[in-house]
C-alpha cells in the first residue's frame, strides 16, 4: 500500500509548490522535511537529486515496516534547495539536531563532546587524560580527536597504546606498580620497568596521538564558503554563501551580505559532524573561500593552492 501521493502537498521553504507527490519537486541539490496532518516534523533528508530522493521514499511505502508507518503519516513536504552538495549536507546537519525529528536515527541535540589532553605525570611520563568541552566552547584549536563520551575517548587511547607499544600504566589506564601486563605479553617496551626514558615514551605518545589531532582554525576570523551551481536547474539557488567561524557552521545565505553578519555572531558549541563535512569540503577544494569581513579570496590552506574566483554581493 503507497501513500495517497495526489493528496501529498508539496512547498518550498513553507510556500506552496504546485505538482503531486515527487514529481512537483525539483531535481537539484538539497533537503527535504516529512511533515504529518498535525505539522509535526517526521523526517529530514538530504541528496544531490530531490526529486529522485523522494520518490525512492514513496516507493518504499510498500514495504511494511518503520519507514511505512511514516510516510502514511506523511501530508506534507518541504523542500530546501542548495546550490550543491555541501550546503545541503549542512543544513541537513543543523536541520536534524536543531528540529529533532521524530524518524531520523541520528535525532539528538548536539550532545557535549570529550577530546584529550596531555598533562605531565609521575615520573615526567605525559599522560591523555579525556577532557570535556566547556559548554559552548567552540572548536578553535586543534583538540586530540572528539568522542562522543569520556569512555570513547580512554577506549580509543587504550587502542593507540596497544597499537604502539605504549605502557598503559605510566599512561595512567591501569594501576599497580611493576611492570604492566602488557610488558609480560612483550607488548609494552617497557616504561613501566624502567627500560624506557619518559623522554622515549612521550614522543612516541606524541607521534602516536598526532593522527588523532583534528586540525586547528587556520584563518583569522570567520570565513565565507562560496557554493556555486554549476548549471542552475530550475528553482535552485544560483549560489549560496556558507558563513563559517572557527570551525562552527553560522548558516548558508543566498546573499554574501547576510552571510557576514551571521558570521560575525559568537561561534556555537563545537559539532563533530560539522567539523568533518566542512573539513572534506576544504581538502577537496569544493568551493571558494573569502574573508567575510572584507570579501577578499583567500587561499586554501588545505589544498595548498588558490581558489578564489570572481566574486558577486
Amino acid at each position: 500500500m503507497e501513500p495517497p501521493t495526489a493528496t501529498i502537498r508539496l512547498t518550498r521553504r513553507g510556500r506552496p509548490l504546485a505538482g503531486a507527490g515527487a514529481d512537483g519537486l525539483p531535481a537539484c541539490a538539497g533537503v527535504y522535511r516529512f511533515f504529518d496532518r498535525a505539522g509535526a516534523l517526521l523526517y529530514v533528508g538530504k541528496s544531490v537529486n530531490l526529486r529522485n530522493r523522494v520518490a525512492s521514499h514513496l516507493r518504499a511505502a510498500r514495504v511494511p515496516g518503520r519507514e511505512q508507518r511514516m510516510l502514511h503519516a506523511l501530508e506534507r513536504i518541504d523542500c530546501e534547495p542548495c546550490a550543491g552538495e555541501l550546503g545541503a549536507l549542512l543544513r541537513e546537519n543543523a536541520a536534524i539536531k536543531a528540529e529533532l525529528p521524530l524518524y531520523n536515527r541520528r535525532q539528538r541535540r548536539p550532545r557535549r563532546l570529550w577530546t584529550l589532553q596531555l598533562a605531565p605525570g609521575p615520573g615526567g611520563f605525559l599522560q591523555p587524560r579525556p577532557t570535556c568541552f566547556p559548554e559552548g566552547e567552540a572548536l578553535a584549536g586543534a583538540p586530540l580527536g572528539l568522542y562522543h563520551s569520556e569512555q570513547l575517548a580512554e577506549e580509543r587511547l587504550r587502542q593507540l597504546a596497544r597499537r604502539d607499544g605504549l605502557c598503559a600504566r605510566v599512561l595512567g589506564l591501569e594501576g599497580g606498580r611493576g611492570p604492566c601486563f602488557q610488558y609480560q605479553l612483550r607488548r609494552c617496551r617497557g616504561a613501566c620497568a624502567g627500560e624506557e626514558p619518559a623522554a622515549a615514551h612521550n614522543d612516541r605518545l606524541r607521534a602516536a596521538l598526532a593522527g588523532q589531532r583534528l586540525a586547528a582554525w587556520p584563518f583569522e576570523g570567520a570565513i565565507l564558503l562560496e557554493e556555486r551551481a554549476a548549471r542552475p536547474l530550475p528553482g535552485q539557488p544560483r549560489c549560496q554563501w556558507h558563513a563559517v567561524r572557527d570551525w562552527s557552521y553560522q548558516g548558508s545565505f543566498a546573499r554574501r551580505d547576510s552571510a557576514r553578519r551571521a558570521a560575525d555572531a559568537p561561534p556555537g558549541a563545537v559539532d563533530r559532524d560539522a567539523y568533518y563535512i566542512l573539513l572534506g569540503a576544504l581538502r577537496r577544494g569544493d568551493v571558494a573561500l573569502r574573508a567575510a569581513g572584507t570579501g577578499a579570496a583567500l587561499g586554501n590552506p588545505f589544498q595548498g593552492r588558490y581558489q578564489g574566483e570572481s566574486e558577486t554581493a
